[in-house]
């Protein structure tokens, strides 16, 4: 029981996801190591507050993780024996990286003038209204100012790094 009439059918539309699936990994494994290679030729100093901020977010975007699933903080670090300090000291470099990373690649939309127009991100917010089953207008609602805005400079940042790959194969 199934979308499909016949067995072919639903073996070659498996074979056509997981071809896509791989390529997907292979294009984004690509990106990984161009932006990797960018960033690590990139010298600066970071403060220490700053990373302490980035620190403090993926903690609560974790603790947020785990409370969609049932549990505390409290009752995660009694599972695992972690304490807090532990927690954060082991997502310090994980937090220098992104910082490191982001920067740079801000960096590079400066740099090469790169701009996202309103209608690029229009579009964008219609394709997550979509797979939420939400109204456009009800989407840009619940997103705000703010986090438009956020959406905008993220998109600006994957241009980046599209202009990087593209860049990166013709040398």
């Amino acid at each position: 029981v199934s979308e499909f009439d016949t067995l072919d059918e639903y073996k070659a539309d498996i074979k056509a996801k997981l071809s896509e699936t791989k390529q997907k990994q292979a294009t984004t494994e690509n990106e990984n190591n161009v932006v990797e290679k960018v960033v690590g030729n990139a010298t600066m100093e970071l403060p220490e507050a700053m990373i302490d901020d980035q620190v403090e977010n993926m903690v609560d975007n974790y603790s947020r993780r785990m409370r969609g699933q049932g549990l505390t903080m409290e009752q995660y670090f009694q599972f695992t024996g972690l304490t807090m300090d532990k927690m954060k000291e082991d997502l310090r470099p994980q937090a220098e990286k992104q910082i490191r990373t982001r920067l740079v690649l801000e960096a590079i939309v400066a740099q090469e003038g790169i701009q996202v127009d309103d209608e690029a991100v229009e579009e964008e917010v219609k394709k997550m209204a979509a797979s939420y089953k939400l109204e456009l207008e009800k989407m840009k609602e619940y997103m705000g100012e703010a986090e438009l805005k956020r959406l905008k400079e993220d998109m600006a940042v994957q241009e980046a790094i599209d202009f990087l790959v593209a860049e990166a194969k013709l040398v």
